[in-house]
């Protein structure tokens, strides 16, 4: 899977199979449309593209209401190459969403960015697909302009569960308010957060937990406080951990930590940059009489989740 970051470093396929969309969180609607996208690839022997937009176009748009963002960009990547269509990719072109772009007419894209850039042979898009200044493209117009251009649309239908459509709105609500299970289930992997090592106070050290601090980008949604069983590779091995997302309320500090303890990790050096997957919540915030306290818990998580994740 090749990266194009931008119009300009991508080299035109030979009438690549396409989809373009945001695909925050990539989701099992977002995976329903890449699993058509491997299929017409073996069908017609033609390469496929996935174009996305960074950053997410409310940000440009509208930033007083754009949310936070399921997926980074470098996370998207991240998720693209771990599910099975991933290795059947053939690349992704990230463009870049500025101003200018966002008022682009949608009959001014088709020819000039669709064809004539990307030179698509096939559109697959979802069935609520909005493009173009003020998101007035769809597929009616697409539809119509298809036999103009010379190229084959297909929509895909929304996924259900719960008998309403996944979206990453919905996945977001859940994430921050509701159901870390039900979201991780519409999402259809564990929740990716990635973040930088950063130093701390040293505090889960004295009690025999030494953690990880993580700073992540702003614009990341974290889901409800509370601890979460995780898993993460460095330097390809594999292992099992716990997160604490929220306030050390038993050291009286109100500010939002992520605190990272990985089990049976005895390196020194830690990457750059962790991606941490968050496989399970186990408990919320608790606020303890002392650190005698914590560590008792802190054990007791350690258990709950060893059991869990190598289960």
């Amino acid at each position: 899977m090749k990266i194009f970051y931008g119009l300009n470093e991508f080299s035109p396929l030979e009438k690549p199979i396409v989809t373009p969309g945001t695909f925050d969180g990539i989701h099992l609607g977002h995976q329903a449309i890449l699993k058509e996208l491997v299929r017409e690839k073996k069908l017609r022997n033609k390469d496929n593209l996935l174009v996305t937009y960074e950053p997410h176009p409310q940000y440009v748009v509208s930033p007083q209401n754009a949310p936070l963002v399921l997926s980074t960009l470098e996370e998207k990547i991240a998720i693209l190459e771990n599910l099975p269509e991933g290795k059947f990719i053939s690349g992704v072109l990230v463009i870049k969403f500025t101003g200018e772009f966002s008022r682009l007419s949608p009959d001014w894209f088709i020819p000039n960015i669709l064809i004539n850039k990307i030179n698509a042979g096939m559109l697959i898009i979802g069935e609520n697909h909005a493009f173009g200044c003020n998101r007035i493209g769809g597929i009616e117009l697409l539809s119509r302009e298809s036999s103009k251009y010379g190229f084959d649309l297909k929509v895909i239908p929304s996924i259900l569960f719960d008998n309403q459509r996944i979206s990453s709105s919905r996945i977001r609500k859940e994430m921050q308010t509701g159901d870390f299970e039900k979201a991780c289930l519409m999402l259809g992997h564990s929740y990716l957060v990635s973040g930088k090592p950063v130093k701390g106070k040293g505090i889960g050290k004295e009690i025999g937990y030494p953690t990880i601090n993580l700073e992540v980008p702003k614009r990341k949604l974290l889901p409800k406080s509370g601890v979460y069983g995780v898993e993460t590779k460095i330097k390809d091995n594999k292992y099992y951990g716990m997160m604490y997302i929220g306030r050390k309320l038993t050291l009286d500090d109100e500010a939002l930590s992520l605190e990272l303890h990985l089990f049976d990790y005895y390196e020194k050096e830690l990457p750059d940059n962790l991606m941490i997957y968050l496989k399970k919540w186990i408990r919320g915030e608790k606020k303890f009489d002392n650190l005698k306290e914590l560590k008792t818990q802190l054990n007791q998580d350690e258990k709950t989740i060893r059991h869990l994740l190598n289960r």
